[in-house]
């Protein structure tokens, strides 16, 4: 039970940072509460100020500042939707990409096959020893293809001994796909005037056909993959933890308790009221220090 309710912690904060750097859920809280316990505060304060009315005063501050926590919220929720969908699109696009370096020829030929489906103006394509042949919008093409390792480059050299392979031989375009990406030099071919143009695709041009073709892993296979990623960060974490000393935001927390305090001595009507804030903000900042994952160096 416990168990599972922190990993479902730990993937909350995963949706709601970066890839390579989860933000932490308490870390989020601990802002958001900030926010609304500082708009409340200084309402309140204001209210009374002009209305010398505390109920009135609490009740108002309570009421704009439920709305206004509840708007953050909506927003916050709309933020994590959107980094989910964004991030577990870029942990399949890495899945893909890896697993195209590893495939055997033949494998790697058929997923170019199937990511060349999704091309609607692709037809009557036929797989020729070490090439496809294919009709564009009815017009005769060549397509080469290279299987290079992760974030492998293909050399100008064999891109250009593609060209002149099939200038010759009747086709009116030529295609060629990288499991990698093209050296610089490879992109001066479709820019230079040619009698046959040529069209290079690399991996993440693939990859965009591979998902349109349907190829990407299933629901379950990416759950997997994310907590694969979130338990490499707390290795990756705890390994840090051992380096650099660890200060998340407690300046801000510690700014905000004076404040408070200072208030409950500028105000002695309403001490009580600011001590009370101005020690949660204190256990605020404590809390963040001691059980923020997030760790930043300063």
């Amino acid at each position: 039970m416990l168990k599972t309710f922190l990993n479902k912690i730990r993937t909350l904060s995963f949706y709601m940072g970066d890839e390579d750097k989860p933000q932490p859920l308490l870390g989020i809280i601990m802002d958001s509460l900030l926010i609304v316990l500082g708009l409340f505060s200084l309402l309140y304060l204001w209210l009374v100020y002009r209305t010398k009315s505390p109920i009135l005063s609490l009740t108002i501050s309570l009421l704009v500042t439920g709305l206004f926590g509840f708007g953050l919220f909506l927003k916050k929720r709309s933020v994590y939707i959107k980094n989910r969908s964004r991030i577990r699109r870029l942990v399949a696009r890495e899945y893909m990409a890896n697993m195209l370096s590893l495939l055997s020829r033949q494998e790697f030929e058929w997923h170019i096959i199937k990511a060349l489906t999704s091309i609607k103006e692709l037809t009557d394509l036929e797989q020729r020893r070490g090439y496809f042949k294919a009709l564009y919008n009815g017009v005769p093409v060549a397509i080469g293809y290279y299987q290079a390792p992760p974030k492998g480059h293909e050399t100008y050299e064999r891109v250009w001994a593609f060209y002149n392979s099939f200038r010759s031989r009747g086709y009116s375009g030529l295609i060629y796909i990288s499991s990698g990406y093209f050296q610089e030099a490879c992109h001066t071919l479709e820019d230079r005037d040619l009698d046959i143009p040529i069209t290079l695709l690399n991996i993440d041009n693939l990859l965009d056909l591979m998902e349109e073709a349907n190829m990407s892993p299933s629901e379950e296979l990416l759950d997997d993959l994310v907590q694969e990623k979130i338990r490499q960060y707390k290795e990756k974490l705890n390994k840090d933890k051992e380096k650099v000393p660890a200060f998340y935001k407690l300046k801000r927390y510690m700014a905000s308790s004076l404040l408070f305090f200072g208030a409950s001595f500028l105000f002695p009507s309403y001490f009580p009221f600011y001590f009370v804030l101005s020690i949660l903000f204190l256990v605020l900042g404590l809390l963040s220090q001691v059980l923020s994952s997030n760790r930043a160096a300063h």
